[in-house]
C-alpha cells in the first residue's frame, strides 16, 4: 500500500482534450481537439508546474462552401491543373504551448499524491485552416497563394483545470482528468484574404470549453521503494 507520505515527481504526460468552441471561435469552428503532452513537476507539498505542447486539429469549418466558391467554374467544380477535377478536403490546424501552476488537495484520496487538482496557465496558440487537395493539383493552393486562404491566426491564451489526480503506486496506474476552460485572445495575421478579396483586421475572444482525461509516467527522485510497500 502507498504510505502516508507525498513525495517531488517529475511526470512525463500525455493528453487528449474534447472541446466545444463558443463566442468568436465558434463563429469559424465547430468541434476540436487537443492531443500533446507536457513536462511536470509534482513537489512533495503537492504543487503542480508543467510546461506542455498540443496539436490542434478538427473537421468542422464554419462555411466552407464560402471559402471555396471562388476556386468553382461554372459548372461548380474545382479543376486542377492537368484539367481534372479536384477534391479538397478544408479542415482546422493548429497548435498551442502553455505552461501551467497548479495544486493537488488529497481529498477522498488514497494516497496523499492523488485528489482533486486545480491548475492555472497562460500560453501561446496558433491556428489556420488547412487545404487538402488530392495530388496537391489546384493551382490557387499552390505556394504563396495558400497563405491568402488560410486566415492564420495567433495570440496568448489563459487557462484553467479542475479535475483529478490520480498517482498510484506504479508506473502503469497514473492519470488525471477534468474539466479544462481556455480564454483565447487573438487576431488574424495575413495581410489578405482572397475568399473575402480584402483584409481581415479582426480580434477575437476564442473560448473553449473541454472534458480533458491523460495519462502520465512518474520518475522519483529517490528509489521508489523507498515510499512504497508492496
Amino acid at each position: 500500500m502507498v504510505k502516508d507520505t507525498a513525495v517531488g515527481t517529475f511526470l512525463v504526460r500525455a493528453s487528449y482534450v474534447a472541446q466545444i468552441p463558443v463566442g468568436d471561435y465558434a463563429d469559424r469552428f465547430g468541434f476540436t481537439n487537443h492531443i500533446g503532452g507536457s513536462f511536470a513537476y509534482k513537489t512533495r507539498s503537492n504543487w503542480l508546474f508543467s510546461l506542455g505542447g498540443y496539436y490542434i486539429f478538427g473537421n468542422s469549418v464554419v462555411g466552407k462552401d464560402s471559402l471555396l466558391s471562388g476556386m468553382l467554374n461554372s459548372n461548380n467544380m474545382i479543376i486542377g491543373n492537368g484539367g481534372e477535377q479536384a477534391f479538397v478536403d478544408v479542415s482546422q490546424q493548429g497548435y498551442s504551448l502553455n505552461f501551467t501552476v497548479g495544486k493537488i488537495f488529497p481529498w477522498v484520496a488514497p494516497n496523499p499524491n492523488s485528489g482533486f487538482v486545480f491548475t492555472l496557465g497562460a500560453g501561446f496558440m496558433e491556428h489556420w485552416i488547412r487545404y487538402n487537395a488530392e495530388g496537391d493539383n489546384v493551382p490557387q493552393l499552390l505556394g504563396n497563394y495558400r497563405k491568402g486562404y488560410d486566415r492564420l491566426t495567433n495570440g496568448i491564451f489563459i487557462q484553467e483545470f479542475i479535475g483529478y489526480h490520480y498517482q498510484g503506486s506504479t508506473r502503469l496506474l497514473n492519470f488525471y482528468g477534468g474539466f479544462e476552460f481556455t480564454q483565447g485572445f487573438t487576431g488574424n495575421r495575413r495581410s489578405y484574404d482572397i475568399p473575402t478579396m480584402g483584409v481581415i483586421n479582426d480580434t477575437y475572444n476564442d473560448f473553449l470549453f473541454g472534458i480533458k482525461i491523460g495519462w502520465m509516467m512518474p520518475f522519483y527522485k529517490r528509489n521508489q521503494n523507498e515510499y512504497y510497500e508492496y
